[in-house]
Parts: C-alpha cells; structure tokens; sequence
C-alpha cells in the first residue's frame, strides 16, 4: 500500500502517447476499438478479514467485481468523464483469511450510448480508452495487477440501436470460469501499467505537468440495485427454426423460418416455469434448432439469466422485447414472434452464448426490457439440459411507501401501474423507459420525480438529487443545458431549451418534496446560468420568439412558431421557482427580481394572447405585428393558467373552450404519435398527450376544475388499463414506448389531489391535507410525507365526504379545496376526523 492516491491501470498493449502534452495540445482523440472486454486480476494475503472493507472502485465503461469468484458489485452509476462517479462495495463478507483474490470484468465501448460519455479531449489523447481504479484499505491499483483483453466476447458486434451497448456474444469456451479464483494461474496475463506520464518538478518542462485519467472523482451515493431472479409465467409457443447461420447476429433470431417442432425435441418444458426446481431437456436436428417464446406476463426491466448444464459447443440466442406483433392492436396471433422493430429504434434486446462443457451460469452483462423472451437453441444434437431459464430483475431500491385504491378500479389500476411504471425507469439515473432509450431525459424527471414521491417517498429522493446534479454538469458555456444528461447527447448537436425549464421546475419540487436545500445550493449558479440564456434570448421582444434547437413540449401539436404561449409560460414557471429557491437560499433581492421577470411574461403574453372572441388564449403570436394564429392548446391554456396569475373569468372561459369534448383534437405528433387527426384551427383546440396532461391536471386542480382533471386521466389513461397493460405507455396510442416514466403522473394526481396530502412546509416538516372525493364513492391510501406515512380515508355521505386522517402528527393542517368547505373536524391524538361540503355557490 502506498500514502499516494492509487493510479488508474490499464493493459500495456494500449499505448502511452509519448508525447503527454497531447493533452494540453487539444489533439483529437483516438480509436482503440470498440465493444472491448478485459479481465483484471490481484491477490492480497489477509491473517484476518476487517469487520468492513469499503473500497472505492470506478472504470472508463463499465465493471463487474468479484472477490474470490464471487460477484461483489457492479457499475459505475452514469456519469460525466468530467465528473466520474465511484462505487464503495464493502468487500468484507467475501473475504477470508490466507490468499484472496480479486477480479474485474471491464467493458469499454469505444462510443457514446445513452448511459455511456467517452472522454473529449484531455486525457483520452494520451492513454485513449480504458481504465480501472480501486482504492481501498485492503486492495487498491497500486498493487501489482494482470490483465488480459478477453477474446471471449466477440467484438465485431453491432449494437442494440442507436441508444444502446452492443449485442452481447459470448463463447464460455474461451473464458476460463476460474479466472476469477484463487487457484487460477494468470502468469501469461500482462502486468497492468500504471496510466500516469509526466511530472518531473516544478521545474520542468511546463511545470512538471502530470496528466492522469479522470482527476476530479466523486462518491455515487447510490445504493447497491434490487435484484431477484424471476421465471416466466407462460410458455407461448415451442417450434424448430431452421438455421441460417449466414445471417447476422441481429437478423438470424428474427428471420429464420419456423416449423413445427420434431417429436420429443423438449422434454420437461414446465420446468422453464419455476426457479431452479426440475429441468428442461432440449435437442436439435440437423435440420430443425429448437425455438421456445416464453410470457413473462408484465414488462419489466432485469437481465436475461439462465443455468444449463452443457456438453460443449451448444449455442443459446435470446432475445426480448416488451410487445408482440399485432398487440393493442389486431391482436396477437397464437404463434406471433418477436420480429425487428426498426421504427423508433425498438428491436428486441438480443445476446448469444456458446455454452462451454459442464454446467454453468450465464447473466447478460447488460439489463434491458423483458415482457417476451425468444430462446432458441442451436447445436444440441445430444441434448442440452436446462436448470433455470429468466431474468434477475433489476431497479432502484425504493420502498413501496404510498398506496391508493378508491371506488374506480381503473383509477386504482392507474395508481398501480404509474409506481410499477417507474421502477422500470430507474436505476442508476431516471431513465425514460427500459426498452429504446434508457436515458435521463431531463424534462421526464418533472414528472417522474412527482409520481415517485407518492408512491416511495424519500427513497426515490436520492435519484433526483443526482439528476439535478448531473444536468448542471452538462451545462454548455451559454448556459443551455444538454437535453438528456449524461450519455450520447452529441456534445450540443441536440437541444431541448424547455427540457432545461424543465430541470428547474424539478429543482424546486425536490425542494419543496425534501428540504433538501444542500443540492439546490449546489446547482443554484447552474440555475441562474441557465435563466441567463433564456433572458438574452427574450431581450428583443421581451418575450421567446421563434425558439431555436427541438422546441418539444409535448408529443402534441401545439403551435410553437414565432411567440409561442406554452414555451413562454413555461419560461414564467421556471423564473418563478427559481425565486422560490433563491428566497430559501437567503437571497431575496434575487428573488425578487425573478419573480417580477415572471409577472412580466405573464402579463405580456395576457394581453398578446387573448383571442376575446373565442374565449381563449392562442398558441402563436406574430412577435413584430402582434397578429394572432387561430392554433390552440391544451398546452398553452394550461400552462398559463399554471404558472401565471391572470384574470379568474379569462381562465374560466380559456378552460370552457380546452376542456369542450367537441373541440379536443388527438393531432399526430410523430415519430411517437404517427397518426392522429388533423386540427380545425377555428374550432378545435390540441390535446395534451400523456406527458403534459400532468400539467394540463395540475392548472384544472389549482383553478378548482379535478373533476375534469380525474376526467382526462381516465379518458387518457384508462384505455391503457383496459387494454389490459400494467404499464402506463409513452402517449395515449402504442406506437411507441409501453412502459414510459413520464407518464406516471396518475400516481402523483391521486394522491396529492385526492387523498390532498401536501407539505405546509420544505420536507413536510408541516403536513396540510385538502382531500377531494370529487365523484368517487370512496379512496383510500398512505402518501409518503417525508419520515412520516399519512393514511386517508375518505367515504361519500349525504352532505358531500368524511375524512379520516392518521399518521400527520399533532401540527397536521386540515383545509377545503376550492369549491369544498369545512364542516366538521375533531382530533383525538394523531386521529383526525373532518367532514367537507360543496360550498354554497356549488349547491346553487
């Protein structure tokens, strides 16, 4: 062990530009190859094992560690090379006294995906791609290592889409299983450089400048994932699939044909079924590899895995997808197979494995979306026995905290599905969905972050404070921030400006949802930055116009030329919450002047906007004559009936007009919503799809409208639920993603507005309940209120509802929402006991 920090160490096969000055030249970065895999390897004696062992680790790609061949962590979580995240495994439980081995799996990719950003420039000139850094008090870097580049995995693989890592093909026969024990002998493996060049004193050539990969390291602070091993519930189909090995890896398991399956081809089949009781037998012809699609019966986000015992050279193709042909749709036929999907980028999640001889365990390195798994194999004319088959699924490690159930099923359903929804965007960072993409799509987290509020509570909170970290890291020097962060945003090639509006209004959420201001004081110059850009972009009209980059909002098609209402209040939104979080940061005179820059946009565009012949505010004005396009929206209306304080009979004529079932126009929006019908611009007003439907609900609640918001949600969502789908999809049509964060706001509609459990104060260091029972006969449920779960009760009387209230502490506030009043409350101890009324003009 040594007092210096430990190196980064790599194979000495990538070689050291000799020139270390490279770095600060600027010169391009290099090409080492992509989709690489290496193995490292250490021992260290121990008379005795710590009662802990934390040991920081992080690579340049991805790890999986083991301590005396068996697995003891994995990641890093995503990150900015310019700010790279470390894990701490405490390697403890898997040590023992005497000679203790520990290994690493690296996988470097060579590109961007949407949780990988390689290194730009800096360091990556010099060394290129790679690298691995451990620390720790009983093993670190600075040991001697041996390392390998494994030829196990095939490298000339494509990847899964544009979004995603490269298909995963392994040949077990070319990786010893014992290269991560003590035993093995590693002698012919390369001795690991130290990748660090330079230094000399101060005295030398610039300084003595040393250069060393990612200097600036940070602790992840994410816990370890969930994980459980889970079989499918259904065996569709089992047929022979004729080889073509002259395809490609990602056609062969799509294109082949299929035929019956010859007789006794699998013995045992319902072993397939149960975790690791029984066994399946499978063998093929000549002519005739054996292909099975399994149900998983929900969608969910977890690692194909299985067990098989082997006689050596059996091939296993997997793939999975989240639908299959003809579903939500005509129907699926009873022999539907997984087929390519190209629109969108959503072809199954495919991997290979060729078995070595004996038993043995494979995990895909990778997780992805599994509803439906397609398993074919190849090259078993003996039989290949098969002792578990599934995925060990994966997500965040929240605590499933809130609950909600009412008179409605479908309401109930919706709650469940929009937290069952977010598990399966979250893991290492808040992911849009599990299938395409897997990115942090900054304006998803808005919604995404609300919805896991009430169902987890403060357990989803350290996810966020991640997100708003990392998007303050991506921040370009103008201010924007990048779309999705961190991953292959292009470095600015793409930009959602309102996904950077976005990011704020989550901020102040987060705030208000936890207390935690640490975070907020972390991004606030972040914040200010970003406002700046906004303010140099209104400077000529004093308002947005002709917003440059991917003005996107909504999968809608809600006018966005020229001076467009939603972007602009929007815009009033985020100044307005930035004043919040200014004034909770002590700085009021900040505060202040955002909050006039808000009243400012509002006011401009109340007058600009106005169409006072329709009763509605329209979406596009022309910002040099002030002449008005018919357009309208949902969007528009609700986002300044939202954020702004305009004039109360103004927003009650702009509701009547974008709320008229007559008038609400599904519009195509692709490549999400490729069809839909085309707007009457006189007449029609734009839907919201599911996205700013959450903010569509929270301008109807804040106005005292919930009866129309409950509306939409189950105009919007329901046919989902009664589609039979236990995911909430990416718009209200299927076309797309079928498991999409962002659409969760049901969850966070239900039981803030509802069941009305709110803070009073940052953290809910003071709790107010407004209930609502609007037209249900009655709901029920807990809503995670910082370290306190409050459960409401609410049933229908004669006179309107009663409430029943425990768990809110002794300081709990008891209020009316709009439209409602106070009749009755008594407390005794935590207990409260209210009854609410419609107010007198309601009865009227």
């Amino acid at each position: 062990m040594t007092s210096r920090p430990a190196p980064f160490i790599w194979t000495p096969r990538q070689p050291i530009a000799e020139d270390h000055l490279r770095a600060i030249k600027e010169i391009p970065g290099r090409d080492d190859g992509r989709n690489r895999w290496f193995l490292f390897r250490t021992t260290v004696d121990l008379d005795s094992v710590p009662s802990r062992v934390p040991t920081d680790i992080t690579v340049d790609g991805r790890y999986l560690l083991y301590v005396n061949g068996r697995e003891a962590g994995r990641g890093p979580v995503r990150c900015s090379p310019l700010a790279q995240r470390y894990d701490t495994h405490d390697l403890a439980p898997h040590l023992h006294a005497g000679r203790n081995v520990v290994a690493v799996l690296v996988h470097t990719y060579g590109v961007d995906t949407a949780f990988h950003e390689q290194v730009r420039g800096l360091w990556s000139p010099v060394f290129g791609e790679g690298g691995l850094w451990i620390e720790g008090p009983v093993v670190d870097t600075a040991l001697p290592w041996r390392c390998i580049q494994s030829d196990a995995w095939v490298q000339d693989t494509p990847q899964a889409n544009a979004s995603l890592g490269f298909i995963e093909w392994l040949d077990a026969n070319r990786l010893d299983p014992a290269w991560t024990s003590a035993a093995f002998d590693d002698s012919a493996w390369d001795q690991a450089r130290p990748m660090i060049v330079g230094g000399g004193g101060p005295e030398s050539l610039y300084q003595g400048v040393t250069v060393r990969p990612f200097p600036v390291r940070i602790p992840s602070g994410m816990p370890a994932l969930y994980e459980a091993f889970t079989p499918a519930q259904s065996i569709r189909w089992i047929k022979g699939q004729t080889p073509q090995p002259e395809l490609p890896i990602h056609k062969r398991l799509y294109d082949e044909p299929l035929s019956p399956a010859p007789d006794g081809a699998v013995l045992g089949a319902d072993a397939l079924l149960v975790a690791n009781s029984g066994e399946t037998l499978i063998t093929t012809t000549a002519g005739a590899d054996i292909a099975v699609t399994l149900d998983f019966g929900r969608i969910f986000s977890g690692y194909p895995a299985f067990e098989i015992e082997a006689h050596g050279g059996e091939m296993i193709e997997i793939g999975c997808t989240e639908r299959l042909p003809g579903e939500w749709f005509e129907g699926v036929e009873d022999d539907a197979r997984i087929e390519r999907h190209p629109y969108l980028g959503t072809d199954a999640h495919l991997c290979r494995y060729v078995a070595r001889t004996g038993v043995q365990r494979f995990q895909r390195f990778e997780w992805c979306a599994i509803r439906y798994m397609h398993i074919v194999v190849r090259n078993a004319p003996r039989g290949l026995t098969i002792r578990a088959l599934g995925a060990v699924e994966t997500h965040f490690p929240v605590q499933d905290r809130g609950a909600f159930s009412c008179s409605d099923q479908t309401l109930t359903k919706l709650w469940q599905a929009g937290a069952y929804t977010l598990k399966q965007c979250m893991h290492d960072a808040w992911e849009d969905c599990p299938s395409r993409e897997q990115r942090q799509w900054l304006g998803d987290v808005t919604v995404e972050n609300l919805a896991a509020s009430a169902a987890f509570g403060v357990s989803a909170a350290p996810l966020t404070a991640k997100y708003l970290v990392q998007v303050a890291e991506s921040q370009r020097p103008d201010g924007l921030t990048q779309m999705f962060a961190p991953g292959d945003h292009g470095h600015n090639a793409r930009l959602i400006p309102d996904w950077s509006l976005q990011w704020i209004l989550c901020a102040a959420d987060h705030w208000e949802l936890t207390g935690d201001l640490a975070v907020i004081e972390e991004i606030w110059p972040s914040i200010q930055k970003a406002l700046s850009w906004f303010d140099r972009a209104s400077r000529r009209y004093g308002l947005l116009a002709d917003m440059p980059y991917w003005h996107f909002m909504d999968w809608a098609g809600l006018g966005r030329d020229g001076q467009a209402l939603a972007a602009n209040a929007q815009l009033a939104g985020a100044w307005r919450a930035a004043a919040k979080l200014g004034a909770a940061l002590g700085s009021s005179r900040t505060a202040q002047a955002y909050e006039a820059r808000a009243a400012e946009i509002i006011a401009r565009l109340d007058a600009a906007h106005w169409d006072q012949r329709r009763g509605v505010w329209v979406d596009m004005v022309d910002p040099e004559t002030g002449g008005q396009d018919l357009r309208t929206s949902q969007h528009g209306v609700a986002a300044l009936a939202l954020w702004g304080d305009v004039d109360a009979e103004r927003i009650g004529r702009a509701f009547d007009w974008a709320t008229n079932p007559a008038r609400v126009t599904a519009t195509p929006a692709p490549p999400v919503v490729p069809f839909g019908t085309p707007l009457d611009e006189e007449n029609g007003v734009v839907m919201a799809n599911t996205f700013y439907s959450h903010f569509v609900g929270e301008a109807l609640a804040r106005h005292g409208r919930r009866d129309i918001a409950l509306a939409n949600i189950r105009n919007r969502f329901g046919p989902m639920i009664e589609a039979g789908s236990t995911t909430l999809w990416e718009a209200t049509t299927p076309w797309a993603s079928l498991c999409h964060g962002f659409s969760a706001s049901p969850t966070w509609f239900l039981s803030r507005h509802v069941l009305g459990v709110a803070p009073a104060a940052p953290g809910f260091a003071r709790i107010v309940v407004r209930p609502d029972l609007i037209d249900l006969e009655h709901a029920e449920g807990v809503v995670p209120a910082g370290a306190r779960d409050v459960r409401v009760e609410l049933r229908r009387t004669a006179e309107g509802f009663d409430a029943l209230i425990s768990g809110a502490g002794d300081d709990c506030l008891v209020e009316a929402p709009a439209g409602l009043v106070l009749t009755h409350q008594s407390r005794d101890d935590d207990l409260v006991r209210a009854s609410f009324s419609p107010s007198f003009q309601n009865r009227v």
